[in-house]
């Protein structure tokens, strides 16, 4: 199993390349996103759900992911709220809660103004359920080499699976390179700048001895395998996301998501797939031509004076 998992980590990292940056014309601000935000909170208030609506797509697509300066934990705690009341009208409670979650995490003195929210306010008790739900399992972010992260705020913090996070990568030199919303389930990327390993994954942890012959065909029997059960994994993940899209109650904001991680995942189901049936022609190619074990034909060996005839036939 662990040779299974450590191999899909490896093909997805060259099948589905590392996420693009926003084809940002230029950068955005946090002055932006507070307006942003604001602005929806003060739509909600007046149950204006359209420009409510309006306001918490422009944050999430526009503003966030072109947002080089690195935002304050009061700043991402904002953003969440906005994010809780949009799927407050989409009817997705159990998103609100997480949002509220990491709201509360970030900056936990802040309450709702009540001209927005009075206290009967059905969100009122969803707010308070927040307080309560679990962060989930601690996952480190890997920066890339020479970099670092902002993870809501904080530098080289965690992400917790079960809470809503906004990470901020930056290059050598403080160069930033990308702002991402990552939503619990969403899987976490790895940002490491070595392009041809982007994991750091040895030989060793895929199961493979540096010291196999090419011609052997085991190897290639081995991985060839591990990478079509690989494109299994990929394909059942990429129907698992293609029916929570086709599902009737999947709030329309999720179905984006929904409909990427398809179309990814049956991407890389598809090309690891076919990469695994090249390594098992290779490996079938190997056994006909130099036997199972790949020394059924001799090989020319350099020996050492010690190993030569010493000229007196011993």
């Amino acid at each position: 199993m662990k040779l299974i998992i450590c191999c899909g980590v490896a093909l997805l990292s060259l099948l589905v390349p590392r996420a693009a940056i926003a084809a940002c014309e230029e950068p955005t601000t946090s002055e932006q996103l507070v307006e942003t935000v604001e602005v929806g909170v003060a739509a909600f208030g007046e149950l204006d759900a359209d420009a409510l609506l309006t306001q918490s797509s422009l944050a999430r697509t526009e503003i966030l992911p072109c947002l080089s300066e690195k935002l304050t934990r009061q700043g991402a705690a904002s953003f969440h709220r906005l994010m809780a009341l949009e799927a407050f009208i989409n009817g997705n409670d159990a998103r609100v809660v997480a949002e509220l979650h990491a709201s509360l995490r970030l900056d936990p003195g802040y309450k709702f103004p009540e001209d927005i929210i009075d206290a009967g306010h059905p969100l009122i008790a969803l707010y308070e359920e927040a307080a309560h739900v679990p962060d989930g399992e601690a996952e480190p972010v890997y920066p890339p080499v020479g970099g670092y992260v902002m993870v809501s705020g904080v530098r080289n913090a965690p992400r917790f699976s079960e809470t809503p996070v906004i990470v901020q990568v930056y290059g050598p030199g403080d160069l930033w390179l990308e702002t991402r919303y990552i939503e619990p389930g969403e899987a976490l990327p790895h940002w490491h700048a070595d392009e041809k390993n982007p994991h750091g994954l040895t030989a060793e942890d895929l199961g493979v001895s540096r010291t196999v012959v090419l011609k052997d065909p085991r190897p290639w029997y081995a991985v060839a395998g591990v990478t079509v059960l690989t494109s299994g994994v990929f394909y059942g993940i990429a129907m698992s996301q293609k029916a929570q899209y086709e599902d009737p109650s999947t709030p329309d904001a999720d179905l984006a998501r929904y409909e990427r991680n398809t179309n990814g995942f049956g991407t890389a189901a598809v090309v690891s797939g076919s990469a695994g049936l090249a390594l098992a022609g290779v490996g079938i190619g190997m056994h006909v031509r130099f036997g199972r074990d790949g020394t059924g034909k001799p090989t020319v060996e350099f020996t050492t004076p010690s190993e030569e005839d010493d000229g007196h036939g011993h």
